[in-house]
């Protein structure tokens, strides 16, 4: 670890944030003028508020670096602030205007010993009263131009110290309509202490025993990662107890990807934090949609690749014959209110039926054993309809009348393009995808 640190303040009369420049630029101080004592936990590198991306291959190892054995499976894993070794990452430009803070940066691959990764951050945090907006971007350099599948990213990852233990949040299946909160909790059998939920108004806070503490909103996320190791209650930033939270997308990296993401923190209390998301959640529209005009929009290929980065008005998804889908972000809405999708899509495939499923919601999802469970159900013949496809490559507009079967009901979290038969060189082109509210 670094023997010094080199710390650049911001701070708005009401919030005091500061990252370490000695460490990439990882947010290491969070502090409130109504209470004394700092938030963040960094005990060791892979901790504080920093950007944490992961991509094949799953075994990581460059020839010559040295890999700790604790993280032996570890795939590729640059992080902010440096390495399980304790080498800081590079900070190669910083500019701090009072309250916002700009930095760039060259990380480290967690689990190797002084390996820097072929890439760069790039980090915006701007003050507004007890919030402050956290913007990231990867641009990655990668020498490895292999097109993995799609890895969880930490879109951030967050680390409190022990006396912030509560892991708080909402599950339930009616958003903002002020339902009780659920404070997550592993169970005794389950040996790791992340777990894993559906945060159904998009954020998570870490408190104390009186309900205060930081909260992290990332509009549009709906998967968290998130948990308490150690003993509960007590220790400051250098001390091994901590709480994690990880607002998580699931999205392939390239190896020459622009990758950029935002979201907001909220230092206060549960109400105050639950009332900010409440305030900010932008209005739903009358559709949800994804245009894949210049990315991927957090949708994943399984059993197939596309056309690579950059995403130029649609993805292009190269076959070889296997049965290959294309998998949504986690979502939510309410089967009922929104029974109709419409793909803009061209199939060169042997086959001429695709197939589309839905993934249903669950609020009792929030350990690991029952994440695992609801995951092996995901994706079912009897929560599927039959799209009948033009296979001759004709980009055409489909509509699908999802309400038409019985199975989609209630709360929904996830949409699954099933493409149809293929043999190796077929291909098929998606520009949008869309679901419709009842009357548009």
């Amino acid at each position: 670890m670094a023997k010094e640190t080199s710390m650049s303040f911001i701070e708005n009369g009401t919030i005091r944030v500061g990252v370490d420049l000695s460490i990439g630029g990882a947010v290491t101080h969070v502090s409130h003028v109504e209470r004394s004592g700092n938030l963040i936990n960094s005990h060791d590198w892979g901790r504080q508020i920093q950007m944490s991306f992961y991509s094949g291959p799953h075994n990581y190892q460059r020839e010559g670096k040295r890999k700790a054995k604790h993280w032996g499976g570890f795939p590729w894993n640059p992080i902010q602030s440096g390495d399980s070794f304790g080498n800081g990452s590079r900070v190669l430009e910083s500019r701090n205007t009072g309250t916002a803070l700009y930095v760039r940066s060259v990380p480290m691959l967690w689990p190797m010993d002084n390996d820097p990764g072929q890439c760069t951050f790039e980090t915006w945090i701007e003050l507004e009263g007890s919030t402050f907006r956290f913007r990231g971007r990867l641009n990655n350099r990668r020498g490895d131009t292999t097109q993995y599948r799609p890895f969880h990213q930490e879109v951030p990852a967050v680390y409190t110290n022990g006396v912030w233990h509560r892991l708080m949040t909402y599950v339930g299946e009616r958003p903002f309509t002020d339902g009780p909160l659920t404070e997550v909790r592993k169970t005794a059998r389950e040996p790791w202490p992340w777990s894993k939920w559906l945060a159904s108004e998009s954020w998570a806070a870490l408190v104390d025993e009186t309900g205060w503490g930081i909260g992290v909103w990332h509009p549009g996320v709906y998967e968290y990662h998130g948990g308490f190791a150690g003993r509960r209650g007590s220790g400051g930033p250098k001390d091994g107890p901590t709480g994690y939270v990880s607002p998580m997308h699931t999205d392939v990296l390239d190896h020459d990807i622009v990758y950029e993401y935002s979201c907001v923190f909220v230092v206060g209390s549960l109400t105050g934090i639950r009332q900010y998301a409440r305030e900010h959640n932008a209005q739903r529209p009358a559709s949800l949609t994804w245009a894949f005009e210049a990315d991927r929009q957090h949708w994943g290929i399984r059993n197939a690749v596309d056309g690579g980065w950059p995403i130029a008005g649609g993805i292009d998804v190269a076959l070889d014959g296997r049965r290959a889908t294309l998998d949504s972000p986690f979502v939510f809405w309410q089967a009922d209110q929104t029974p109709t999708l419409r793909i803009r899509a061209s199939f060169k495939t042997k086959g001429r039926e695709a197939r589309v499923f839905w993934r249903p919601y669950s609020a009792e999802i929030h350990t690991t054993a029952s994440w695992n469970a609801w995951a092996a159900s995901w994706w079912t013949e009897e929560r599927s309809v039959a799209m009948p496809v033009t296979n001759d490559g004709t980009m055409t507009d489909y509509v699908v009348n999802l309400g038409q079967s019985g199975a989609y009901r209630g709360a929904l979290c996830g949409l699954r393009i099933g493409f149809p038969e293929a043999v190796k060189e077929d291909s098929v082109r998606v520009e949008r995808i869309s679901l419709e509210r009842v009357g548009q």
